[in-house]
């Protein structure tokens, strides 16, 4: 039982280590974090144009505009 928790223990470590020693994480991690971004941006942006809006079909425009370019965003990655 001794061993078997040392095992799982030295496991973790390893992969713990592992994981703190790719250089790619930053690079992911900003990216992720660029992408989230932007996005809060364009959410700002499409409540700004529903705050905006006189009618229905105002607000129907601005989810149409920015869906697409949420879309956009999302297949730029």
């Amino acid at each position: 039982m001794k061993r078997i928790a040392l095992s799982l223990i030295a496991v973790a470590s390893l992969a713990t280590a592992a994981f703190a020693a790719n250089p790619n994480f930053e690079t992911h991690k900003s990216k992720v974090l660029n992408r989230i971004d932007a996005r809060i941006a364009k959410n700002q942006e499409e409540k700004a144009c529903v705050q905006a809006a006189q009618k229905q079909a105002d607000i129907k425009a601005c989810r149409e505009k920015f869906k697409a370019e949420l879309d956009a965003l999302k297949n730029k990655k």
